[in-house]
């Protein structure tokens, strides 16, 4: 296979359609990431088992797919995950006027997902955060029928209208369908002076490179991204350990972090705790080697209470760090979901911490 690949290249298939990332991020790599002596031949389109079978009959090396839509998926013998492409586009974006910190008070933002909806209702509570079609029935609107990019289509007809402030969407699809706004991102990292975080959707962002069985390991790990391969290794655990009932309510990311990063941040959060423990009592960095930062959480109802875990554990530790990492994730949720009987020392019957 190597052999083969160095002198007639990669054959490779990006499955989506134009309301689909991975035809662009498979694009932008290809374009940014040349590799010598490296050529690749990519086809699209939109038949995830078209491709499986042109994959199990060796006119493919390689599909690349969104890691949501492999995670989705039916269980496929005979193909195995080579690798993953850099990350891209794993945060949302806001599509207004302006920053979320300065629109209107009582905004109406519309957002298709419930993580956003918690979340955008979380950094100020006076939003009016509502889904697309809930709005519609609301208002005597029809929801149009159609792939994501005609939705996208359509709510910035009703933002450029005044019918609404603003709305939630990805960045493919204000490119895909040439949006003349302002976007803001909804980052991973508060922004100065800001607190809140956006957690993306689990998955978001990452694409997957499958291969058939025996796709060399050198040739992979050229090609590939190994903090990408790290976070679907890791996310797909959190994924399979997390309740399937919240996972539309749940934010994740898994990501390398250099020391020096993680003790600036520690510096401006004044975090003490987090810089002693990566130095030691003179000062000194304890271990140089990057870490993998895991962060997990579930946004209640209303956005005014979050279960938030975060964990940084070395490389070799990671998937097994995880494994225990949901076992206090279980402890906890259960503990903040859980009603409060009436007790004598306890007090009077009240309502669950969180109400996801």
């Amino acid at each position: 296979m190597e052999a083969e690949a160095a002198s007639d290249g990669i054959r490779l298939f990006a499955v989506g359609d134009s309301a689909s990332p991975t035809p662009r991020h498979v694009r932008k790599w290809v374009e940014t990431r040349p590799m010598e002596g490296l050529e690749i031949e990519v086809e699209q389109g939109a038949d995830l088992h078209e491709a499986l079978d042109r994959l199990s009959n060796h006119s493919l090396d390689l599909i690349a797919v969104s890691a949501r839509l492999w995670n989705d998926a039916v269980e496929v013998s005979d193909t195995i995950v080579a690798t993953a492409l850099p990350r891209r586009e794993e945060s949302h974006i806001l599509v207004a006027s302006d920053r979320p910190a300065f629109l209107p008070h009582k905004s109406i933002i519309l957002a298709p997902n419930r993580l956003q909806r918690r979340q955008l209702r979380r950094y100020r509570a006076d939003f009016r955060v509502m889904d697309p079609r809930a709005f519609a029935d609301a208002v005597g609107l029809t929801h149009p029928e159609g792939n994501a990019l005609v939705i996208a289509e359509w709510l910035e007809e009703l933002r450029g209208t005044g019918t609404i402030t603003g709305y939630v969407s990805e960045r493919h699809l204000f490119s895909a369908a040439a949006i003349d706004a302002r976007r803001h991102t909804l980052m991973t990292d508060p922004r100065e002076g800001e607190t809140v975080r956006f957690l993306p959707s689990p998955l978001h962002g990452l694409t997957l490179l499958i291969a058939r069985p025996g796709f060399p390991p050198s040739l992979a790990e050229r090609i590939g991204d190994a903090e990408s391969a790290t976070a679907w290794d890791c996310e797909q655990i959190l994924l399979q350990g997390v309740s399937q009932n919240i996972h539309d309510r749940v934010g994740m990311i898994v990501r390398h972090r250099q020391i020096g990063s993680l003790l600036k941040q520690a510096e401006v959060e004044r975090d003490l705790l987090r810089s002693t423990s990566l130095l030691d009592a003179e000062g000194d960095v304890v271990n140089p080697a990057p870490l993998v930062e895991v962060l997990l959480e579930a946004v209640g109802r209303t956005g005014e209470r979050t279960l938030m875990l975060e964990r940084l554990v070395r490389m070799g530790d990671a998937s097994t760090a995880i494994r225990l990492m949901l076992n206090d994730w279980d402890t906890m949720l259960d503990a903040v979901t859980a009603e409060h009987e009436e007790d004598i020392r306890m007090g009077p019957q009240r309502p669950a911490f969180l109400d996801l």
